[in-house]
């Protein structure tokens, strides 16, 4: 791991922790105003093929992306909270798969009882996200900024202890 690999990731890490409370709304924003560019040229494709059967559906399409980023832009705190529920349900889901795949390691002790605790924890966070999406956001921009602060620290412990020195 790079030098400059480290010292982003604490970087990075450090300005989520501290602008954790944005940043959920701002990647709301994010994704509606790319959603809302996406539709908009949908809307042109369906125009640009008027005349044939694409054309209406196309269109349609476009209209109702436009409808939803539109919304999605003037409430950012209903599209982090969907954001949320989603992943909640995605998270949630993957923890119900690993609880199931855990039957095939009995007898990796290790393996099995790795893959009951992460399961057991991905079904707890999931539950969390769909229960309480805004504030799971939060923790989750505040886990992933640890995180970074940790593998960067941890980089640069291992980067130290790996170089040779010669006298």
């Amino acid at each position: 791991m790079s030098r400059q690999t480290t010292v982003v990731a604490i970087l990075i890490g450090l300005l989520m922790l501290v602008f954790s409370p944005f940043i959920p709304g701002i990647i709301g924003v994010f994704l509606a105003a790319v959603i809302f560019l996406i539709s908009l040229i949908i809307v042109g494709i369906g125009y640009s093929v008027r005349g044939s059967g694409f054309s209406v559906p196309f269109m349609l399409l476009g209209i109702i992306g436009v409808c939803v980023s539109l919304y999605a832009l003037f409430n950012p705190d209903m599209t982090v909270s969907l954001m949320g529920i989603l992943l909640g349900v995605i998270i949630l889901m993957m923890g119900i798969m690993q609880l199931g795949f855990s039957s095939g390691f009995v007898q990796d002790r290790i393996s099995w009882i790795f893959l009951i605790i992460g399961g057991l924890l991905s079904i707890f966070v999931g539950f969390y996200l769909i229960l309480y999406p805004q504030d799971g956001m939060q923790l989750l921009v505040v886990f992933i900024g640890c995180y970074l602060i940790a593998y960067g620290v941890i980089g640069v412990i291992r980067g130290r202890s790996s170089q040779t020195y010669i006298y």
